[in-house]
């Protein structure tokens, strides 16, 4: 038998849980990232999402990771969702050969390609501020030219 006191606690039970549902719906965004000018159609490619200088810096880690294959275009689709609104970078590093390392000559230039969020021109790792751009609620799509 429902007594009036546990229908009113019910009750409120579901209007929180309609709330953290609606909450996490409008909190939410999807973050797109379009790959352009993949090269070599072997290896793999691996798309990293910053949220902090610090996470960039070092000292800590990528919030987000997804690996991606060539499939023969010239570019690739990789979307995360789930991010709130705010401040990312992005990195994009193609281990052409499948070796699992991001390889370099013996001068530091880069064997494999990589990409940044904003398309800087860079001779040298980039600061965050220049790869930072801020993600609406509504989500957004990005490019990311591979180099």
């Amino acid at each position: 038998m429902t007594t009036p006191g546990s229908f009113r606690l019910y009750a409120l039970a579901l209007l929180f849980a309609v709330q953290a549902l609606l909450a996490t719906a409008v909190y939410a965004a999807g973050l797109e990232v379009e790959i352009e000018r993949v090269g070599a159609q072997s290896g793999r490619l691996t798309v990293f999402v910053y949220d902090s200088a610090q996470a960039w810096d070092g000292s800590g880690e990528a919030l987000r990771m997804q690996r991606v294959y060539p499939d023969g275009s010239d570019r690739l689709l990789v979307r995360f969702d789930g991010l709130a609104p705010g401040r990312y970078g992005v990195v994009v590093l193609h281990d052409k050969d499948g070796n699992r390392r991001f390889d370099v000559g013996p001068l530091g230039i880069p064997r494999d390609d990589y990409g940044f969020s904003n398309n800087p021109v860079v001779f040298s790792r980039p600061r965050f501020e220049r790869i930072a751009f801020v993600l609406p609620a509504a989500g957004m799509r990005i490019r990311v030219r591979m180099r």
